[in-house]
């Protein structure tokens, strides 16, 4: 029994890594939080994924780690050019605290982007070099299912600034909100207008207003019973605050993996989605970290069955 509980512990440690959408500093194995804490402000290891983009030492943007060298965020946040003094902040939630920056190689935005509607504001940053992962570095997963009765107990977060305009961040520690997804349907009722492939959410009941979130940061949800977080869309735009409900809009980053897989390759850097068999013919498959979990759950039944074999 004592080698089955070193065995499995040993597997449990080898899941905390830079495995995507986990939180090791966090949460754990035995206290698997789809909720993250209630409270206005983030606390260390709540969004490990989330960057600071940032212009002459000001936040402008948010984004997110997808990979060592990938920065996912949204195109209206940039002019056609990378600004020279354009940063990527990353490994911490308070910006008043010295953290790691990293320089952009390149900047790709969506080649139909259209300001006015706001279509395919979407957009990545190649990385001059490689981000190196920790418990409070951690890269997010890109969705590999559209549908939004699947993705549970989703979370915005940000410093607050909304558009390149403003020359400093509404908070210099991150602050977050819980969102709920909603049909287009019920979108459409309220925005006529709506583009195609976006997604919209509204604030779950007693939650504050969204204008603390960030222009390009993520959407993160929790899917069924892993540990593992997804980001399923990139903040675009919004209604007024002031407004009930207020209604936010994504970019639904499901409908732009093939985009993703296409312009990282042809960078040399290619960016593969996790979780997802690159046949495409094929169906979903399960990750590293998910057939991990499947197999730390085996071993708990087992450890249980051996407990209570010997209680009898």
């Amino acid at each position: 029994m004592l080698l089955l509980i070193l065995f499995c512990l040993t597997s449990l440690i080898s899941s905390t890594n830079a495995e995507c959408g986990l939180r090791p500093s966090y949460e754990s194995f035995l206290r698997t939080g789809k909720r993250i804490t209630a409270g206005r402000y983030a606390t260390v290891g709540e969004f490990p994924w989330h960057v600071s983009i940032q212009s002459n030492g000001k936040h402008i943007c948010g984004g997110t780690m997808i990979s060592a060298l990938w920065i996912l965020t949204a195109a209206h946040c940039f002019a056609e050019e990378v600004p020279p003094d354009l940063t990527v902040v990353v490994g911490g939630i308070d910006l008043n605290f010295p953290l790691e920056k990293y320089k952009p190689d390149s900047l790709i935005l969506h080649e139909n982007f259209d300001r006015m509607s706001m279509q395919n504001d979407i957009a990545l940053i190649l990385l001059s070099s490689p981000i190196e992962f920790s418990h409070e570095k951690i890269p997010i997963c890109l969705p590999f299912m559209y549908d939004i009765n699947t993705w549970q107990h989703c979370w915005v977060a940000g410093w607050g600034t909304r558009s390149t305009a403003v020359a400093v961040p509404a908070s210099h520690v991150l602050q977050k909100a819980r969102m709920k997804l909603i049909s287009r349907e019920q979108c459409l009722e309220r925005i006529p207008q709506l583009v195609e492939n976006v997604l919209c959410a509204e604030l779950e009941r007693g939650e504050k207003g969204t204008c603390q979130v960030d222009s390009g940061g993520p959407l993160v949800c929790s899917y069924w019973n892993t540990m593992k977080w997804f980001q399923v869309g990139i903040v675009s735009w919004g209604q007024d605050c002031a407004e009930k409900p207020n209604h936010e809009i994504f970019i639904s980053v499901y409908n732009y993996r093939g985009w993703i897989e296409t312009e990282t390759a042809i960078r040399g850097k290619p960016f593969f989605i996790e979780g997802m068999d690159n046949d495409a013919n094929a169906g979903v498959v399960l990750s590293r970290a998910e057939t991990q979990l499947v197999f730390l759950q085996y071993c708990l039944l087992l450890f249980i069955s051996l407990i209570a074999t010997r209680l009898l």
